[in-house]
């Protein structure tokens, strides 16, 4: 059972990804995406005690085909003051851009297959780690690419159109939180930032969409037992 503190951190790093939309500094947007899905999957790896050093859990967040891995990797690099950018003020409804909620979806889905698969042991024999991780992400983007989750994301985009000034808040957090070396510190929120969270786990709740997360979550067990 997942507990609150965590899906509302996995929603704050999704937040986190869709605002990379709105980062004003090119070539930043993958790292910022990158980034965010790495601190949603590391809260999850600790707070179920996987103790093994971040790299070794990569392919859970990196590339799974190594495309562009070298300019990534170059951007990943990147020193903390380039993402100390000026925050201005916003007027885009955060919600209503085109890919925001598909972005924050992604996030939650990775981190949340994650838990499920922490949950029944996996990810944890030093022997087998990259491989379970590689295994983990080809079958949570094959499921994402395979499947309709637009009851998910029209839920995401209403309630993230909801509340006023969080493109600023989201954008402000990049820039803190991301640009911190400490990538696997906890994701407080307050505010804006939280009540968007607070949206974004309430729509996960919805009868209809935790019914959608249940077949995703059948066509990711299905795809892994294939392999």
């Amino acid at each position: 059972m997942t507990e609150a503190s965590l899906s509302t951190q996995w929603a704050v790093c999704g937040i986190a990804a869709a605002a990379a939309r709105f980062v004003p500094v090119p070539l930043l947007d993958d790292v910022v995406r990158r980034r965010a899905a790495q601190v949603a999957v590391l809260r999850t790896l600790r707070a179920h005690g996987r103790t093994h050093p971040a790299e070794r859990y990569e392919a859970l967040w990196d590339d799974p085909e190594g495309a562009s891995r070298g300019l990534r990797g170059r951007l990943g690099s990147v020193p903390r003051r380039l993402l100390l950018f000026p925050v201005r003020k916003y007027t885009a409804v955060f919600g209503a851009v085109r890919g925001v909620p598909t972005d924050v979806a992604r996030v939650v889905l990775l981190a949340r297959s994650v838990e499920r698969r922490l949950e029944r042991g996996e990810l944890a024999s030093p022997d087998r780690l990259e491989d379970e991780a590689r295994a983990l992400r080809h079958a949570v983007d094959a499921a994402l690419s395979g499947m309709d989750l637009r009851l998910l994301t029209a839920g995401l985009a209403d309630a993230l159109s909801q509340g006023r000034g969080l493109t600023t808040a989201a954008v402000a957090f990049v820039r803190r939180r991301l640009g911190d070396d400490d990538l696997e510190a906890s994701v407080p929120a307050d505010g804006v930032l939280a009540d968007g969270a607070a949206q974004v786990t309430e729509v996960l709740r919805r009868p209809e969409v935790a019914a959608l997360l249940e077949r995703f979550d059948a066509e990711v067990d299905d795809r892994l037992a294939r392999r």
